[in-house]
């Protein structure tokens, strides 16, 4: 019986028969299952010239904004790219293989599979990792909201492999799988790659796969000791009511209003980590921002 044929739940139905149609069906039991998977670039519909030019349009875009010469990402040194965290942000209208990305139909199948039909790009941004002698610890990207925030994905992290992730040594993502399920953020004694005690798996995968993880999946990475660097689009989907209704910005405010209620600032947000703008401005706010994932009231 063909359940998706009946016509029953359209929303569900269309993206059960492009979960089908592009084979991504393991992809989305793993992503319940695991709350991670890893499509390889010939199920992606991508080859290594497309691949190419994304990452080359990375290392480009992160060149001419933060003016700095990087060259060959093979021979580039940590000193090449030490500005290469910066300006990473907004980079849909430098070139149109980020437009590209964002809308290949197998990226848009999945991306909805975990946040629905509705759901937005609501951000992309660069990683570019050298040879380091550090790590990131454990932690989840659904900032903001709390613990029993519900067993759906609020966001999804769906990001582009531009170099291979083959060994520990390439400083690969590392994943807690299942913990998508725990509902929260982790906790301090949770969060240290050689201390906590949940068993984490590394991310594997040629340039062109597709990595994608539930938004409160535990993540973190290991540091890159191979030399060169690791090359990845990071692509934020999120579901529709993770957008504000209107997003206050602090020059519409009456500095006068301001001055006269100051706890106006806190109730529009004004502090709040998000929205980034070309690179956070403001790190003192982001450990208030992501204290929520692991206490409701916060």
């Amino acid at each position: 019986m063909d359940i998706a044929a009946q016509g029953a739940q359209p929303h569900l139905d269309s993206l059960m028969q492009d979960l089908e149609k592009y084979d991504l069906l393991k992809h989305a039991v793993e992503l319940d299952a695991y709350g991670l998977t890893v499509i390889p670039p010939e199920k992606m519909g991508v080859d290594k010239a497309w691949v190419t030019r994304l990452r080359d349009a990375i290392l480009r875009t992160c060149e001419k904004r933060n003016d700095i010469e990087i060259g060959a990402p093979e021979d580039a040194s940590p000193d090449d790219v030490k500005k290469s965290f910066l300006n990473s942000w907004y980079l849909l209208q430098e070139d149109e293989v980020f437009v590209e990305a964002a809308l290949n139909p197998q990226v848009l199948t999945i991306a909805r599979w975990l946040c629905g039909q509705s759901t937005v790009l609501a951000g992309h941004t660069w990683i570019i990792k050298p040879e380091t002698k550090h790590g990131l610890g454990l932690h989840s990207d659904a900032h903001g909201i709390p613990p029993g925030g519900g067993h759906i994905a609020h966001v999804a992290n769906l990001s582009w492999l531009c170099t291979d992730y083959a060994s520990a040594d390439d400083g690969p993502t590392v994943f807690v799988p299942g913990s998508h399920r725990y509902g929260r953020a982790t906790l301090p004694h949770e969060s240290k790659l050689d201390e906590t005690p949940y068993p984490v798996v590394p991310l594997h995968g040629e340039a062109g796969s597709l990595a994608v993880w539930h938004g409160a999946t535990w993540h973190g990475s290991h540091p890159r000791k191979n030399p060169g660097l690791r090359v990845t689009l990071v692509q934020v989907f999120m579901r529709m009511h993770m957008r504000p209704i209107h997003h206050w910005q602090r020059e519409e405010i009456s500095s006068n209003l301001l001055s006269k209620y100051p706890e106006l600032e806190r109730v529009l947000g004004l502090e709040s980590l998000y929205p980034y703008k070309e690179h956070n401005q403001h790190p003192e706010r982001v450990g208030p921002f992501m204290q929520t994932g692991t206490d409701p009231f916060a």
